[in-house]
Formats: C-alpha cells, sequence, structure tokens
C-alpha cells in the first residue's frame, strides 16, 4: 500500500509541476482579442447537474459536441471507444455492456445492475442497447469518467455516459434529411424537423431507419439461417415538445419508440467442454473441428435479435429567482427476444432463447442556486423501480443407439424487481475569487426482490426454486455516500483540481441460479487534475491522475457451480481492488483550419485479494495481484482534422484518429488463450464536402482501416452443453458514404 500511495504522490507531483508550467505560460503570454482570432470548440455540459464550461467542471469528462460525432463518424457506442480513455464497450447475450477504468460490468439477470450509469436527457437507461438511432439528433455526449455517487448516485461507481438529444428551437424553423450506404448493404436514412409553434413554443421529431448485413459470416445454407450481427431493419422515432420558458415554467415534453430487429448473435466457441445429459454428449462428438477463422461461423439454427422500447418523460423546470426548480419524471418499456444456435455449429445440438420484458419508473426532483455570490449549491430526491421479467428457454437434442432424440426442454422464469429512493445535496462555497471547495453527501436506499420458477429441466428433478426455506428472495441495501473537493483557479483558463470521493453499487442474491447472495460493492476514490487553455486558447492540456480503493467489486460469469451445482449466471465479490492511473488529453488548433488531438493513458488495475472458480473447471484458484478485466494499462490516441475552402464552391474536410491499446484481460482469470486480448490499433478516416450555401454535406469514410477484430467480451456458456468459453468480437472494416442536407 506504502508503494501505492507513493506513486500516486508521484503522479500528483507530476500534475502540479505541469499545473505551474501552464500558470507560467497563461501569466507570460500577452492577453488577446480572444474574439478575432480562432480558437478550439467550447462544449457546455451538465455533468454537475448544471450548464457549465467543459473547462470549467472540475471531473475527468469526454464531452463531443454533435457536428463532431458527425464528423468523426461517431455513430453508436461501440464507435465511441475509440476516442474515450479506458472506455470498453461489448455484448452479452440481449444486453451492451460498458466499462470504464475497468469499472461497470454487468450481468444478464433481472436485477443485475451496471457500474456506468447511461442516460439519455438525464434519464437513466438501466437496459442500455446499442444503434446509430441513439446518436442521431445529438447535441451532445458527455462520458464522466470515476465514480458520480454523490449526483448521480445509482449504479455510477465507474462513471457515467449521458447522451443529450437537440431540443426543440422555437426561433427557428430547421430540417435535415439524409442517407447512407455502405459496406455489408448498410442502408439508413434520416430526418429530422424542427417547428416553431410560437414565441415560447415548438415541436421537434426526427427518425432513423437502417439495415446491414451481418459481419460475422454464417455457413450455413438452411432456410431462416443469416449472418451474425446485422440488422434486418432497425427504426427508431422521437418525438419533443417545449412550451414556455423557465421565468414563467418550461414543460418539455419527450418520447421514443425504437425496434432492433437483429440477425442474431453468433456463438462463436474458444473451446469446447463437452457436457450435459449422456445422449447429448454423444451428440456434441460428431461436431466436428470449428473453422479457426472468427469471422465465419456455422450456425444451421435461424437466429435473431430483437430489441423494442419505449421512452416517455416529462420535465418541468421553473426559475424563482436565485433558484431553479426541475422535475422530470418517465417510464421506460423494453421487450427483448434473443433467440440463437446454443453449440454454434452445423449439428443439431441445442438452442437457446431469452425472453425479456422489463418496466421502469423514474423520478427526479431538484433545487439548484443560479445566482451569484460565492455559495453555489444543489438538493434533490431521485426516485426508480424497475421490474423484469426472463423466461429462458434451452431445447436439446441428442444421439442414442436408436438414433437422434429430442429431450424434454428447460424452462426457467424468473421475475425481480428492483426500488432505489435517494437523496443528495451538493455546496460549492467561494473562499477567494480563485479558490473554491465542494462537499457533497447522499443517501440511498436500495431493495431487491425477485423469484425463480422452474418449469424444465430436461426431464431431471428441478433445482431448488426461489423464495426457499433458505433465501427469501428479499434484500436490501443503505449507504451514504460523500465527496469532498478543492478548486484552484490557477490562472486565466487553467484550473486546477483535487477531491476525495465515495461510489456504491447494491448487492443482491443470484436469482438465476441457487440464490446466494453477494454484497454491494464500495469505491473510494482520490482524484487531482489539471484543465488548461493557453495559447490564445489554441492549445488544451488536461491531466486527470486517479487512485482507487476498491472493496467488494462485483464479478459476474456462468456457469454450474455453488451450494446447489444450478447452472446459472453467478456473482460474487472481490475481497479488493486497487486501480490508479493518468489520463493525458490534449487538442492544438494549428491554425484556423488544422486541429491536433493526441491523448494517453496509464492504468494499472489489480486484484489485492480474490479468490473464485473458473466455471470451465470449477476449480476455485488465488487470482490476488491479477490485472482487472476490460482496462488496458497503456492506451493512446491521436488524431486530426483539416478543413480547406475550395474556392466559391465549398469547404473539404478531412479527418483521421487512431486508437491503440496495450493487450487487456476480459475476465479476471487473465488465461492466456482464452481471456486474452492482445494489443491492438484502429484507424478511422472521414473525408467530408460541404457544398457552399446548399446545407448539403457530403461524407465518405472508413472504421477499422486496418481490418482488425478482436474479441469484446467472453462468457462461459452454462453448463447444459459443457462449459464452454465463447466470445463476440468487434466490427471489420467499414467503408461508407453519407449525404446530409439541412434546411
Amino acid at each position: 500500500m506504502n508503494r501505492m500511495i507513493e506513486k500516486l504522490l508521484l503522479t500528483g507531483g507530476a500534475v502540479g509541476a505541469l499545473a505551474a508550467a501552464q500558470t507560467a505560460q497563461a501569466q507570460d503570454a500577452a492577453p488577446a482579442d480572444e474574439a478575432s482570432g480562432y480558437q478550439l470548440e467550447e462544449i457546455v455540459v451538465t455533468a454537475q447537474k448544471r450548464a457549465g464550461d467543459l473547462q470549467d467542471t472540475p471531473i475527468a469528462i469526454s464531452a463531443f459536441s454533435g457536428a463532431t460525432l458527425e464528423d468523426r463518424g461517431i455513430d453508436d457506442l461501440a464507435n465511441l471507444q475509440s476516442y474515450v480513455p479506458n472506455l470498453q464497450i461489448g455484448q452479452e447475450q440481449d444486453g451492451t455492456k460498458i466499462a470504464l477504468r475497468g469499472i461497470g460490468l454487468q450481468g444478464t439477470t433481472s436485477i443485475s445492475d451496471s457500474g456506468i450509469a447511461f442516460y439519455i436527457d438525464n434519464f437513466y437507461v438501466g437496459r442500455p442497447a446499442g444503434g446509430s438511432a441513439v446518436f442521431f439528433d445529438i447535441d451532445r455526449l458527455e462520458v464522466l469518467r470515476g465514480p458520480q455517487g454523490t449526483l448521480y448516485g445509482r449504479n455510477a461507481t465507474g462513471g457515467v455516459v449521458n447522451v443529450i438529444s437537440k431540443r426543440p428551437d422555437p426561433d427557428a424553423f430547421a430540417g435535415q434529411v439524409g442517407a447512407s450506404y455502405g459496406s455489408r448493404n448498410l442502408v439508413e436514412g434520416r430526418a429530422m424537423l424542427n417547428i416553431p409553434l410560437t414565441d415560447i413554443a415548438a415541436f421537434r421529431v426526427s427518425a432513423v431507419y437502417s439495415q446491414e448485413d451481418g459481419y460475422i459470416k454464417n455457413l450455413s445454407t438452411l432456410p431462416g439461417t443469416k449472418d451474425g450481427f446485422g440488422s434486418d431493419g432497425d427504426y427508431s422515432v422521437r418525438g419533443q415538445l417545449l412550451v414556455g420558458t423557465p421565468d414563467e415554467i418550461e414543460v418539455h415534453l419527450f418520447g421514443n419508440y425504437s425496434k432492433q430487429n437483429g440477425s442474431g448473435i453468433t456463438m462463436s466457441y474458444l473451446e469446447r467442454n463437452i457436457g450435459g445429459p449422456p445422449p447429448v454428449q454423444a451428440l456434441l462428438r460428431t461436431i466436428p473441428a470449428d473453422n479457426p477463422n472468427p469471422r465465419l461461423t456455422n450456425n444451421n439454427f435461424p437466429g435473431y435479435l430483437d430489441i423494442e422500447t419505449t421512452t416517455t418523460w416529462a420535465k418541468l423546470t421553473k426559475d424563482f429567482g436565485g433558484f431553479e426548480a426541475v422535475v422530470q419524471g418517465g417510464k421506460m418499456w423494453q421487450t427483448s427476444d434473443l433467440v440463437q444456435d446454443f453449440d454454434g455449429s452445423a449439428v443439431d445440438v441445442g438452442r437457446f432463447r431469452k425472453y425479456q420484458t422489463s418496466d421502469a419508473t423514474s423520478l427526479e426532483a431538484r433545487l439548484a442556486s443560479n445566482g451569484g455570490g460565492p455559495l453555489s449549491w444543489i438538493v434533490g430526491g431521485y426516485y426508480f423501480k424497475e421490474s423484469v421479467y426472463i423466461l429462458r428457454d434451452v431445447r436439446l437434442n441428442g444421439l442414442t443407439p436408436g438414433g437422434q432424440i429430442t429431450l424434454p426442454p428447460f424452462l426457467l422464469d424468473e421475475y425481480g424487481t428492483s426500488r432505489t429512493i435517494a437523496a443528495f445535496g451538493s455546496a460549492t462555497y467561494a473562499i477567494a475569487p480563485t479558490f473554491r471547495v465542494t462537499g457533497g453527501i447522499r443517501y440511498t436506499d436500495d431493495y431487491k426482490g425477485g423469484r425463480k420458477v422452474t418449469r424444465g429441466n430436461f426431464g431431471q428433478p428441478f433445482p431448488p426454486d426461489i423464495p426457499n426455506a433458505q433465501f427469501s428472495g428479499i434484500t436490501g441495501f443503505d449507504k451514504v455516500n460523500w465527496k469532498v473537493g478543492v478548486e484552484w483557479d490557477a490562472a486565466d483558463h487553467t484550473l486546477v483540481y483535487a477531491s476525495v470521493s465515495t461510489g456504491y453499487k447494491a448487492g443482491g442474491f443470484n436469482i438465476s441460479s441457487d440464490a446466494s447472495p453477494y454484497d454491494p460493492e464500495n469505491i473510494t476514490a482520490y482524484e487531482l487534475g489539471i484543465k488548461s487553455d493557453f495559447w490564445d486558447r489554441r492549445a488544451r492540456v488536461n491531466v486527470d491522475a486517479f487512485y482507487y480503493d476498491y472493496s467488494d467489486m462485483q464479478l459476474t460469469t456462468l456457469g454450474t457451480f455453488g451450494p446447489s451445482n444450478a447452472p446459472g449466471q453467478f456473482t460474487v465479490n472481490a475481497g479488493s481492488a486497487r486501480i490508479y492511473g493518468i489520463e493525458l488529453d490534449t487538442q492544438f488548433k494549428v491554425t484556423p483550419d488544422l486541429l491536433l488531438m493526441a491523448s494517453y493513458a496509464f492504468t494499472d488495475a489489480k486484484f489485492t485479494e480474490l479468490f473464485n472458480a473458473d466455471p470451465r473447471n470449477n476449480i476455485r484458484l488465488d487470482l490476488s495481484g491479477n490485472t482487472v478485466p476490460y482496462v488496458s494499462r497503456h492506451a493512446i490516441n491521436l488524431g486530426a482534422q483539416y478543413d480547406v475552402e475550395v474556392g466559391d464552391a465549398g469547404t473539404l474536410s478531412f479527418g483521421v484518429n487512431h486508437g491503440w491499446h496495450s493487450k487487456k484481460w476480459l475476465r479476471e482469470f487473465n488465461n492466456p488463450v482464452i481471456d486474452l486480448v492482445p494489443a491492438n490499433g484502429k484507424t478511422d478516416i472521414t473525408v467530408g464536402f460541404k457544398v457552399a450555401d446548399t446545407g448539403l454535406k457530403i461524407t465518405g469514410y472508413v472504421t477499422n482501416l486496418e481490418n482488425d477484430i478482436e474479441r469484446n467480451n467472453i462468457y462461459v456458456s452454462p453448463g447444459f452443453i459443457g462449459s464452454s468459453a465463447v466470445t463476440s468480437y468487434s466490427k471489420p472494416r467499414t467503408f461508407g458514404v453519407r449525404a446530409d442536407w439541412k434546411f
């Protein structure tokens, strides 16, 4: 522990030295007329539940304007990880898994929680799904790195991802239509219309439709089989109505409906451990060797992944003069239906279906100061409730001396309920004009309840259901989190900040298996950083050093272990872990037309106490000293954007971005054959032309120029047919062209 503190102090010394250097530069530089020159883009963020400049917000944030997202071709969550330090996006079954600095993975049960809170317009989305519709007609996107336990609370131990849509604008009639065509027969159409109704009211509607062949080629020629990870036609429609002003009262109504018609999630086996009933084992032995090409599969059963989501909320804002009141509440309904070839081969051994419905209610009310003076504050309350039903249906075939047979099905019903009630407050006081202190506190009360009913078990005796004599299927937790921070304006456009904060994620019980409980996870984070704009705001250097003391980290895997040897998903607690590192993010506006970007992240993430059994062999191991999954020790990002006027014809723009990471692991077991992702880099290029005075822009792009794919998730399939390691892969090289006309 002393060595860790020493390293953190050394890192802090480096940040302090950089702050001193930037202060000297800022003080030595002659004052400039900022309005007369070219400067870096200013981005307004709401990371602290109030509007503020990105560079004046004392936390580690990656923020992108909607225009930047378009210019760089960032059209879904998976694209984003090349641009944000220590961000990992993966998929398991029907769920999108997000991690920041190694924190945030989630299970797929009815009461599982992510450690990264995902918001759309400050509305919490407990079960996010990717797709280009999420990133269309966007004002900005914010990624908050580090625990946000005070203001965001629920499941924000690793950070927050917040997507903010463009609001209706009463001042201007505007619209946009666009279309794209790309690799694997990608076809996309999109449209937006903003209609002023009065001088204080407006309506905005946007819609997206896209379809694309899958990027994992399915060799099967049987009717209905398709390539994996594609779309048969996704669409989304979003409508917003804005009425009034905060001076009187502002009402913002939001509704969104989306339907994803996926072509299926393929089972890419890294190994095959034969298991299950004897007839199933006999049929498994007839499976030929898997194709070593990870881009090929042979799934002989038609699969699909359909996700339907409806979201609606209302937000009321009232300015009382000196403070502002905000109330936002809404509902989200989501249904997902996943069917896949369970054995991932040309032999019809097994089929898996997961059908899930969820009904979530969210309500937040807060008061925040908006006047002058040395004190700014915010207080509020939060309520969230989610009810989830999951059906798991497994069908197996077997081989006997008399021929092939079909076993009775495995059918499992799961009903889960999560409820959170919280109260929070934060205040910042300016002790001096350039020095401020912040204190925040949040109380959270969590409830988890659920039951499991087994209706089929391949003709065998049923495992214990929930509730039972040992476990009631009900548990609760409460926690007080806090934050203390300081801020110093070391010079014009130079902010130095430091903080100590805590984060918490509720515990629960393994509802899909044997009901064994797991504890809440807790984190204490130490953060020290500098945000500096200099050279007349044409250069930006942001540095953030962090140290996490992590206890009872929740780790989830699939398998057939535990007291009852019941198959299912198991979450266990790591005794402790420590994560520390430093992130450097820079931008340089070299000329009015040339922007250079570079970032570097160093992260050391280790378990200091962990005993766990690998479900592949059910051997309990001491994993102390192993690396925390989903985080690389080194990550580098280099980018450039160049715009040039082409006479009176318009503006030609060139963009390039290269993201590289060192090796990382996908499970806590750090198995070099199963869990290792080697070092890898990916280059994205865009070339666009904006036709003068027309609103028309045409863009060509290529993502993953190197055409390298890598594993983005590992899970061990339950022991119905043997506990085998299965993976999914990132998207290969993609070419495309898009045209957009704004009016």
